[in-house]
């Protein structure tokens, strides 16, 4: 017989969590809070306990953080090649242009000899060439 009582009380306590909350106005003009929509209801409120912890708080707050500096990082680089610079931090000479352009003219060289018989290893040497003398 309890177990019968418990039942239909916790019944009744899963049915009752989701209900809404309205924000009504009575006669004298004063808020009245009730389940029962009114035909002038000026708010609703849905009673469904929140899923969000302080844990994805913190974790929204460590991405916004990040947003923030990625886009400081972006706005500065901006500056910085439109102002004729490479990326940041660094400064394109004429000695390293003519540097970057000597190696690709010897790695498309190299690749016109080796045809399309090259190897991996051979188009990963030339490829690290030309990029460690554009960087």
């Amino acid at each position: 017989m309890k177990w019968i009582f418990g039942l239909l009380l916790a019944g009744l306590a899963a049915s009752s969590w989701a209900q809404s909350v309205y924000k009504c106005r009575d006669a004298k003009g004063q808020p009245v809070y009730q389940s029962e929509p009114c035909p002038e209801a000026e708010k609703r409120w849905d009673t469904q306990p929140s899923t969000t912890t302080w844990d994805d708080y913190y974790k929204r707050q460590a991405a916004d953080r990040k947003i923030a500096a990625d886009r400081r990082h972006m706005r500065a680089r901006a500056r910085d090649i439109s102002a004729g610079g490479g990326p940041v931090g660094t400064a394109v000479t004429s000695s390293n242009a003519n540097a970057c352009a000597d190696a690709k003219r010897a790695r498309d060289k190299a690749y016109e000899a080796m045809g399309v018989s090259r190897t991996f290893e051979a188009s990963r040497y030339w490829d690290n060439l030309v990029w460690n003398a554009c960087k």
